[in-house]
């Protein structure tokens, strides 16, 4: 009993050892590539860092070589340029303004307009802080995020993407808007508020290997990577809680009054 139970344990472990090193190996092999010097040599490695004016390779084997910039081949100097992100800065600014409509003459003063719309525009600023040159594109994601003032979710009232790229004209600085409208309203002849109100803003910059660079947001129940994934699936107007799992649409308190009463 006792030998079959050492067997079990030992087969567990080799079990284990064995994904772990299949895991290591894919991660570690992935980014593996063919690099060659001006001089034609070639090193088979993956890319560690820039530093000084030489990229640093680290081999199969673990062990490192460095390689001026100078003397990389023109390929791995264009890749270089478009696969390795550059260090970047995030500033947002989110400005909320009422929505200018045109009145309707067929309705007295106060028949107007029964609800309050604000839109609000989040302009964001990507700017490059490393001197190295990025010929490459990132991609940024921006989403405006309701908070429902007869209920508890939140809900996703707008989103944009941009294509990142630094150019000599804009000189390393980048900028783009994204913008939602926010409506609050009477409902059941006065008897519930409903609808949403600004609650805040997310911003997340992807690098060309689909990792995130950088992200920012005002909201800090939503800094977590799996909120931040989960919420990158939402459609607009989904409803969903500060775990970012998705919730239905909300009813309004009236109506399950009436299904009480």
């Amino acid at each position: 009993m006792q030998l079959n139970c050492a067997r079990r344990r030992r087969n567990r472990l080799i079990i284990i050892f064995a994904m772990a090193a299949l895991f290591f190996r894919g991660s570690v092999f992935a980014e593996m590539r063919v690099w060659e010097d001006t001089s034609g040599k070639s090193v088979k490695a993956e890319f560690v860092r820039e530093l000084f004016g030489s990229v640093e390779l680290r081999r199969p084997d673990g062990s490192l070589r460095s390689i001026p910039l100078e003397e990389l081949s023109a390929q791995d100097t264009r890749y270089l340029r478009t696969r390795i992100p550059p260090e970047i800065e995030l500033e947002t600014r989110a400005q909320t303004k009422e929505k200018v409509r045109n009145k309707n003459t067929t309705r007295s003063e106060y028949e107007q307009f029964a609800d309050d719309i604000s839109v609000v525009t989040v302009t964001v600023q990507i700017r490059q802080k490393s001197s190295a040159v990025f010929n490459g594109t990132l991609r940024a994601e921006v989403y405006l995020i309701g908070k429902e003032v007869a209920t508890d979710p939140y809900r996703l009232s707008g989103k944009g993407t941009a294509q990142v790229q630094f150019t000599e004209e804009n000189r390393g600085k980048y900028s783009f808007q994204t913008a939602a409208d926010f409506r609050v309203y009477e409902e059941y002849n006065n008897l519930e508020t409903r609808g949403a109100r600004y609650a805040g803003y997310l911003v997340v910059v992807i690098d060309p290997m689909g990792n995130k660079l950088a992200t920012q947001t005002d909201l800090s129940w939503l800094e977590d990577d799996e909120k931040i994934d989960a919420l990158r699936k939402f459609h607009i107007d989904a409803f969903f809680d500060d775990s970012c799992r998705e919730r239905s649409v909300p009813r309004p308190r009236y109506y399950d009054a009436r299904r009480e009463f």
